[in-house]
């Protein structure tokens, strides 16, 4: 009966996205634009050189290719609807009626993960066959298992990212402005347009301490399979840190809002 609960939570969600297209479609243009940047960008780089950074155009490209793919997993979301319902007072439905608020919003956002994945694989699929760029097909089961561990985590981590952004609105008016500035910084230091290992030392490595690379770089990263036993150990380490860390703190911040709300008007 419990699970009953999400899997209609689920379907709701999944039909969501399939009613608003306008939206859906403007976001998966979006999407393959900003792919078709990066591409290009790189691609017209290594016109003139084999190596830069340490990277081949083979690399590169996969590099891209599959982090768009990592992208398109991690980065949509649902979790902010939580700003409005609080907003509007429709939060108090989770009061009253046995749902759970964090499993209702995972259910929703598995939901939109799957119609995302569904068309960027179509997407991606459609560029490898008009561009035919050389890229790396990776082979080694551990290093696959690997990259699909990370990539669960990184959906993780970035969901209770977004959920702790989104229940602030407990306390401000709305949270939409510390979620654009997180997303912005995304776009650059989160590896979806370049890996962030072509960055100066000192600010890859402050970087590699904080969540944002684990949701796209690292997981491309072993994809390609340029990190070592012990980079990919640590990181490992780090991003099951931050995950747990992360998702302590979002029910306590929960448990304290629901505390301190107050239902008022309609």
């Amino acid at each position: 009966m419990k699970i009953s609960k999400y899997l209609a939570v689920f379907k709701i969600a999944w039909e969501q996205g399939l009613v608003y297209r306008l939206n859906f479609t403007l976001w998966r243009v979006r999407s393959v634009l900003q792919l078709l940047l990066a591409y290009f960008i790189w691609w017209t780089v290594f016109q003139s050189q084999n190596q830069i950074f340490g990277y081949t155009g083979k690399s590169i490209i996969t590099y891209i290719l599959v982090a768009a793919l990592i992208r398109a997993v991690v980065l949509s979301s649902r979790v902010m609807d939580v700003s409005n319902q609080i907003n509007n007072g429709s939060v108090v439905n989770f009061l009253i009626k046995p749902l759970g608020f964090i499993k209702y919003y995972l259910a929703q956002d598995v939901a939109d993960k799957l119609l995302n994945i569904s068309f960027v694989i179509v997407e991606i699929s459609l560029i490898l066959l008009l561009l035919r760029p050389d890229i790396i097909l990776q082979t080694n089961q551990v290093t696959l298992g690997l990259f699909l561990l990370a990539s669960v985590l990184g959906v993780i981590l970035y969901f209770a990212i977004a959920f702790i952004i989104g229940i602030s609105t407990f306390w401000v008016e709305a949270s939409w402005g510390p979620m654009f500035l997180m997303t912005i910084f995304l776009e650059g230091f989160a590896g979806g347009l370049f890996p962030i290992d072509i960055l100066p030392r000192v600010i890859y490595n402050g970087l590699m301490l904080t969540p944002f690379p684990y949701l796209m770089y690292f997981p491309a990263k072993i994809y390609i399979g340029t990190m070592n036993e012990s980079e990919i150990m640590v990181g490992f380490l780090v991003l099951v840190g931050w995950t747990v860390g992360m998702f302590i703190v979002a029910n306590l911040i929960l448990r304290a809002g629901l505390k301190h709300y107050s239902a008022v008007g309609n």
